[in-house]
């Protein structure tokens, strides 16, 4: 399988972002200047080493080179801007890309052919980049026109891209340059197009291109070999609206919904999937963005294998991912200062684990959509639960590596009366821990109630509980439903085992 990455090309100046937003704007500066619109939201967001890079400088791109080799990403699609006329913008990075060969980054193309117009216009099947910053009101709101022209535009657009198909580097599929087109149902002439291109292919020794659409019907576009479901878009799509709320107005989503929705979704061949990193693009939009919460590199690491089982079961072997450095929508695997490499770690480990998961995605091929739902979240909860518990250990094991005691910590809050939520692997080492230290445990409450074997009380969740000033719930997975049960039985306080340990 391989694993090819989105990348944008936004990150050094040119002069249109500066006369359109400002000077020296880039994506960095949305990125820079992002805030957090509720308690919980994750911003701004800072790359490791406060690395705000130049994709003009050489070093960059040798950088990014390194970090697919360590990580075994196999290649960056990267987005192409034409417009009407032949106008380009951000185009510097790939073509410095194609002059120095000895990086060695293979890489392909997604034309993101859509307007980009001012947030304010009524433009349709716009691309307005930075919502944010929008100032001026003037004119039509029109910034860069997407038209397609006829045989002598396309001829030029072939001509630009035809170095780019005959480097070595670039990622071909039966020798077919690989050419990803964003929005195919926005040209109306694409089945002529395409047939020219094909012609300019075999005259210039090429034996063809692989089209790919984003969101296509491969009977409606002749040409287009294969489909990619772009995400999170098709996801949002498809998630019920009422699983959607918000914060502060901004729109929010699960991650475990929206890769949920990938992994269960029936397809056909010829599709391309693709994985999401995460997303949050307020950092563009403001209060009017939307927000997929919960994403940690433990659960991409999971989904990443899923994902590429799914679709090696379909005999693809390929499977994007959005994105290398979509920093200003939240999409990146590039390292940052909360979680490391932890995200383009998890490429590799997908990588040598997904082929004992084909089985499963075969088998879910004959189901129909409820039984494939049922399957894929009985796992990924169940996945997602064991990796909880598996940080917490870790995280409380290098505590107690370091000379921290959750029995003194307790002590130096003066709680003499201490009640425990939870017997399962945490709860036990948990109260030995108590135990050892000579503090009282007055009782455990756990749904298993009398069909534990220990020594303590024991209540069920649904029972009277009696007072006591503290409940440590170590069952930390569920102790957002815990605490709200919980809190309408007493005036006791109720601390999360997480909590604790993430304090110290």
């Amino acid at each position: 399988m391989k694993v090819i990455a989105m990348y944008l090309p936004q990150f050094h100046q040119v002069k249109e972002n500066d006369e359109w937003w400002g000077e020296g704007f880039t994506e960095w500066t949305a990125v820079r200047n992002a805030h957090k619109y509720y308690k919980e939201h994750k911003q701004p967001r800072v790359p490791l080493n406060e690395n705000y890079y130049n994709l003009l400088d050489k070093r960059t791109m040798e950088w990014q080179s390194s970090l697919m080799k360590k990580y075994e990403i196999d290649g960056l699609c990267m987005y192409h801007y034409w417009f009407k006329e032949g106008r380009q913008i951000l185009e510097r990075p790939a073509e410095n890309l194609l002059h120095w060969t000895d990086i060695d980054i293979p890489f392909c193309f997604c034309w993101a052919n859509e307007t980009w117009a001012r947030s304010w216009s009524n433009i349709q099947n716009k691309n307005t980049w930075a919502d944010t910053y929008e100032k001026q009101h003037n004119g039509d709101g029109i910034l860069l026109d997407q038209k397609y022209g006829r045989e002598k535009q396309w001829k030029q657009h072939f001509e630009y891209l035809l170095p780019f198909f005959q480097d070595d580097r670039y990622i071909k599929i039966d020798g077919k340059p690989l050419f990803l087109i964003y929005k195919t149902s926005d040209i109306f002439c694409l089945a002529e197009m395409i047939d020219y291109w094909e012609k300019l292919a075999y005259l210039y020794g090429l034996p063809g291109i692989y089209f790919v659409g984003s969101g296509s019907d491969l009977s409606e576009n002749a040409g287009i070999k294969a489909v990619l479901h772009y995400q999170p878009a098709t996801s949002r799509d498809n998630i019920p609206k009422s699983w959607n709320y918000t914060k502060s107005g901004v729109n929010i989503l699960e991650y475990d919904d929206v890769w949920n929705s990938i992994l269960t979704e029936k397809i056909k061949k010829n599709i391309f999937l693709e994985g999401v990193v995460g997303y949050d693009d307020t950092p563009r939009r403001g209060e009017r963005g939307c927000v997929i919460e919960h994403a940690t590199p433990e659960k991409f690491t999971y989904y990443l294998t899923e994902l590429l089982a799914k679709s090696a079961s379909y005999g693809t072997e390929i499977v994007f991912i959005n994105a290398w450095n979509e920093w200003g929508e939240g999409m990146y695997l590039e390292p940052d200062e909360e979680y490391g490499d932890s995200y383009l770690r998890a490429i590799s480990i997908a990588k040598n684990n997904y082929k004992y998961r084909i089985a499963k995605y075969k088998n879910m091929q004959n189901m129909d959509k409820r039984e494939a739902v049922e399957v894929v979240n009985a796992e990924s909860k169940k996945e997602a639960k064991d990796t909880h518990y598996l940080h917490l250990l870790d995280k409380w094991m290098l505590l107690r590596e370091n000379g921290f005691s959750i029995a003194e910590w307790i002590k130096n809050q003066g709680w003499k009366k201490i009640a425990v939520y939870g017997y399962g692997i945490l709860g036990r080492h948990l109260c030995n821990e108590l135990y050892s230290a000579g503090i009282v445990i007055e009782y455990i409450i756990d749904q298993l109630g009398d069909q534990m074997h220990t020594d303590y009380k024991v209540y069920l969740p649904s029972d009277i509980i009696p007072d006591t000033e503290i409940i440590i719930v170590s069952a930390t997975y569920d102790y957002g439903k815990i605490y709200n049960n919980m809190s309408k039985k007493g005036n006791f306080k109720i601390v999360s085992l997480e909590a604790i340990l993430y304090e110290n």
